[in-house]
């Protein structure tokens, strides 16, 4: 082969190497830039936020301020002792000798008469009550009665109701409650004395007699007071 025809031959095959080089660089060029294309690379600067959940609803977590139950209601006392007796019973009353409520009744604190029972007598003294009092106008005497009525809310009920059943009284049923009665002969004395109770209507009707004990006393103020048919 001449010198001429391979220099140009050797010329021809470099130039045919550098083509193809070209055409690889461009190759993967154009692959690099499709690709780019085609799947771009997300910029974290850019993505679309994530979808917000629901935001959860605040749960009132403070305990509810206690509510104390109401206090219970108690009736009222008796305005007076007057209206608590039939006027029949009244006059019957006022045959003995004796006024309701005299004005020395009111002056003298040993005026009256006291209950059997201590407990009973505490009760009687330390809780509101309308004290009712018939004797003697001209002073102590050897004949009276005294009673207290008291009202009463549920639990004093079945406090009283349960003393009184256990102290062994007689008792009957009547006035839609249970009445608890006693009495004995003082045969020095020569005269009788005893007690009445009865709870009904939320009132306590508390009796004590001394030589007067006069029947259908305490029915007559609880169908008065407490409205109770006969």
């Amino acid at each position: 082969m001449s010198p001429e025809r391979k220099a140009w031959l050797i010329t021809g095959i470099v130039g045919l190497l550098m083509g193809l080089g070209a055409l690889a660089v461009w190759l993967g060029m154009s692959m690099t830039d499709a690709a780019s294309e085609a799947e771009p690379t997300p910029d974290p600067t850019t993505s679309e936020p994530a979808e917000d959940s629901p935001r959860p609803v605040p749960t009132n977590t403070d305990a509810a301020d206690p509510v104390s139950p109401p206090e219970p209601e108690r009736a009222a006392v008796p305005a007076d002792c007057a209206s608590l007796y039939s006027p029949a019973m009244t006059a019957e009353l006022q045959s003995y000798g004796v006024v309701l409520n005299p004005a020395w009744t009111t002056t003298d604190p040993n005026a009256g008469l006291r209950f059997a029972d201590d407990l009973l007598e505490t009760w009687v003294v330390e809780w509101d009550s309308r004290q009712c009092i018939w004797t003697t106008e001209g002073g102590g005497s050897g004949i009276g009665l005294e009673t207290h009525v008291v009202p009463l809310i549920a639990e004093e009920e079945s406090l009283v109701g349960e003393r009184l059943a256990s102290l062994g009284y007689s008792s009957v049923d009547e006035l839609g409650g249970t009445r608890y009665f006693w009495s004995v002969t003082d045969e020095e004395f020569g005269g009788a004395y005893g007690e009445s109770h009865i709870v009904v209507g939320s009132y306590w009707f508390a009796t004590a007699w001394l030589d007067l004990g006069v029947t259908g006393y305490t029915a007559d103020m609880v169908r008065n007071l407490v409205g109770v048919p006969e």
